[in-house]
């Protein structure tokens, strides 16, 4: 025969180790959790960086080619930056280099130059621009709040 007591201390027993097992596997999920919507968030903040960089990038070139080159003294555009986002330490930092490359008499005042070209004719005679675009943000789940900086370097012939 089977003691009473034996079978509430086994019961007891057992309750013991199913909790400390649930615990153990309802610890493990919330880390998971965790991870996943920290991975999710890190993805969407490279995302919105890089269509920043690229719509940054073509309002750039559309503002060389609408920027007055000819006017006396001669100057080109050398920078933009800006910030979208919220305010503060939210939001994307945004600052654009823009060198040229093309015949030294068609870049008279444009400071910044890469080369020149001396040939003639053909590509010697266009003026092509490099569009260097960075992208700072702070990273949401960083604790110790430091930029991450998105780069993208865009060579366009005006």
């Amino acid at each position: 025969m089977i003691n009473i007591k034996t079978k509430k201390a086994f019961s007891m027993v057992t309750a013991i180790f199913v909790i400390v097992i649930m615990a153990s596997v309802s610890a493990l999920i919330m880390n998971i959790s965790g991870k996943t919507v920290k991975a999710t968030t890190q993805q969407y903040q490279k995302e919105q960086a890089q269509l920043l960089a690229r719509s940054y990038t073509e309002l750039a070139i559309l503002n060389v080619i609408n920027y007055d080159r000819t006017a006396v003294p001669r100057s080109c555009l050398q920078t933009i930056s800006d910030h979208f986002g919220a305010s503060g330490n939210d939001g994307y930092d945004i600052r654009m280099n823009i060198s040229y490359i093309g015949k030294n008499s068609n870049l008279t005042g444009c400071g910044t130059q890469i080369g020149t070209l001396n040939g003639t004719g053909g590509f010697h005679d266009t003026i092509s621009m490099v569009i260097d675009t960075y992208i700072t943000y702070k990273d949401f789940d960083d604790p110790s709040n430091r930029d991450i900086t998105f780069h993208r370097r865009t060579l366009q012939k005006l």
